[in-house]
C-alpha cells in the first residue's frame, strides 16, 4: 500500500481524521484543528473584505475619484465600534438601527414576489392527478393551523389529520434530503482519505 508524500493531502487527512475523533470525545487535536479553522475562516473574510471593499471604495472612490461624500457613510459605519467603550456604547445604535432597517426593506422588497408566486401557483386546474394532490396538501397544511374554529367539526377534524401527515411526508423528504447531502460530504472525505492519502482503490 503506498502513502501519499504530498505535505498539503497529508495535512488534509490529519485534520479530516482530528475532526473524526470528536465523535469519541473531546480531545486537544480536534481543538486545534477547529480554532485553525475559526481562524483561518475569520482571516480569509477580513481580507478579502478588504481588498474587494475597503479599499476600492476607499482608495478608487474616495481618494481617486473625489467621493467625499463616501466619509459620511464609512463614519457611519465606524460607529459601531463605540461598542466597546461604555461610555459611548449609544452611538453604536445609529448603524445598527439602519442595517436592521435597510436589511427589512432587502427582505420585503425582493421575497414578497417569490412568496406571490408559491401562493398563486397554489391555483392549478384539477387536470391531473399530482395538481389535485397538491391542492389538499396545501388546503389541509391550512387547515392544520385553524386556531379559531373548532376541531369538532369533521371537515376541520379531518382536514387537520390530514394536514398533519402532509407535514410529516414533507419534513420528512427535507430530513432525508439533507442525510443524503451529509452522508455525501462523508463519502468525499472518506474517499480523500483512501485514495488521495493512503492511495487505494476507489469506493
Amino acid at each position: 500500500m503506498l502513502i501519499s508524500t504530498d505535505p498539503q493531502i497529508w495535512v488534509g487527512a490529519l485534520a479530516t481524521i482530528a475532526v473524526f475523533s470528536y465523535m469519541y470525545k473531546d480531545n486537544p487535536a480536534w481543538r486545534v484543528v477547529e480554532h485553525a479553522y475559526v481562524g483561518l475562516t475569520a482571516g480569509y473574510t477580513v481580507g478579502y473584505q478588504f481588498h474587494t471593499r475597503i479599499k476600492p471604495t476607499i482608495m478608487d472612490d474616495l481618494i481617486g475619484r473625489g467621493y467625499w461624500s463616501y466619509i459620511i457613510p464609512i463614519l457611519i459605519g465606524l460607529a459601531i465600534y463605540t461598542r466597546f467603550s461604555p461610555s459611548l456604547t449609544w452611538m453604536a445604535r445609529y448603524p445598527l438601527s439602519l442595517w436592521v432597517g435597510y436589511g427589512s426593506g432587502m427582505v420585503l422588497a425582493f421575497t414578497v414576489p417569490p412568496m406571490m408566486g408559491q401562493i398563486t401557483g397554489t391555483f392549478r386546474l384539477f387536470n391531473s392527478f399530482d395538481n389535485i394532490l397538491y391542492w389538499l396538501c396545501v388546503v389541509t397544511t391550512l387547515m392544520y393551523f385553524f386556531f379559531t374554529i373548532s376541531r369538532e367539526n369533521p371537515v376541520v377534524k379531518w382536514g387537520a389529520w390530514a394536514g398533519r401527515w402532509a407535514i410529516m411526508v414533507c419534513l420528512g423528504a427535507m430530513f432525508g434530503n439533507t442525510v443524503i447531502y451529509r452522508y455525501n460530504l462523508l463519502l468525499m472525505r472518506i474517499n480523500y482519505l483512501l485514495i488521495d492519502w493512503l492511495e487505494m482503490g476507489a469506493l
